[in-house]
């Protein structure tokens, strides 16, 4: 994956892996990473996806009102802290 995505966290662990199975059921790349130390989680797990799946998850998350603690963006390559966005 590139070097900029986006990292949506969880407050469970049983959250982070059930979003990943309904995300790649309906065909969204998401792939499961551990939370960026630049961010703090209590789960420990973050859905990696880049921006062109932003969309399709937003829409995913509203239509399922499924449960999800913060969205960032991550940007490897300036070493910027990760930006807390809103879908």
């Amino acid at each position: 994956m590139k070097d900029n995505f986006y990292a949506l966290t969880f407050h469970s662990v049983s959250l982070a892996l059930q979003f990943e199975k309904l995300a790649n059921d309906i065909g969204i790349d998401v792939e499961l990473i551990p939370v960026p130390r630049e961010i703090s989680s209590s789960c420990g797990l973050a859905a990696k996806f880049l921006e062109d799946g932003l969309d399709a998850i937003s829409t995913l998350i509203k239509r399922a009102d499924y449960e999800y603690d913060s969205l960032y963006f991550v940007d490897k390559k300036t070493g910027k802290k990760p930006l807390r966005v809103n879908f």
